[in-house]
């Protein structure tokens, strides 16, 4: 089910209010009867749909096909839990209302070529694993593969809002959205620290404290 570069499709679409990258999984609920009737044709004819960021009454032209990767959960009503998978990134050309459910006209592309600096891609790791240290309270072991954009990996759990996730989808050089990245952590990880600072003073003002009185 690979998609070519550059080749132009109709593809069902789903909009909604969050961005998902390539490689990134999404558990999805359904339970419209539009969106049962898209699954029920993508199952059938083994394709992909659109996923595209509705959000403040607009749909981002750039999205992300997923592919079902495992239905989970069929209800008797038809409603079902699945498993999907990003695959490739497309550009909108035209939207059509002619079935239940939208469809597009779509474009795919990809990054510009340009090959990955290792430093900034270390430097986001780096970055990434304190991140997730802090939000957590304890080290975690994170294995990132040689291969994979760390990029698109990194965004699904960096603490972006969704129009930052939408322009780290958009951009086409990986250095860029590394950049990108570093820049976000480095904004946001002192304010983490600083917040962890102020609950630990918090904490240690309810508790009996044996202390030592001056002699004044």
């Amino acid at each position: 089910m690979g998609l070519k570069m550059a080749e132009k499709r109709i593809i069902p679409l789903f909009p909604l209010p969050l961005v998902v990258c390539p490689e990134e999984t999404l558990p999805l609920h359904i339970f419209e009867e539009r969106y049962k009737a898209m699954i029920a044709y993508c199952r059938k004819e083994r394709q992909p749909f659109g996923v595209s960021l509705a959000y403040n009454n607009k749909l981002y032209s750039v999205g992300c096909t997923v592919e079902l990767e495992e239905i989970v959960n069929e209800y008797p009503d038809g409603r079902l839990d699945i498993i999907t998978v990003g695959v490739m990134r497309y550009r909108m050309l035209e939207t059509y209302k002619d079935k239940p459910y939208l469809r597009a006209a779509v474009e795919f592309f990809d990054d510009d070529g340009e090959p990955v600096d290792p430093t900034l891609r270390q430097r986001v790791i780096t970055l990434h694993l304190k991140f997730i240290e802090l939000l957590q309270g304890e080290t975690t072991v994170e294995d990132y593969d040689f291969h994979e954009r760390v990029s698109f990996r990194v965004a699904h759990s960096a603490g972006f809002d969704v129009l930052q996730k939408q322009k780290v989808l958009e951009m086409t050089n990986e250095n860029k959205r590394l950049e990108m990245l570093i820049e976000h952590f480095e904004k946001i990880i002192p304010d983490i620290e600083r917040t962890e600072e102020i609950k630990r003073r918090v904490r240690s003002n309810g508790h009996f404290k044996n202390l030592r009185s001056f002699d004044l």
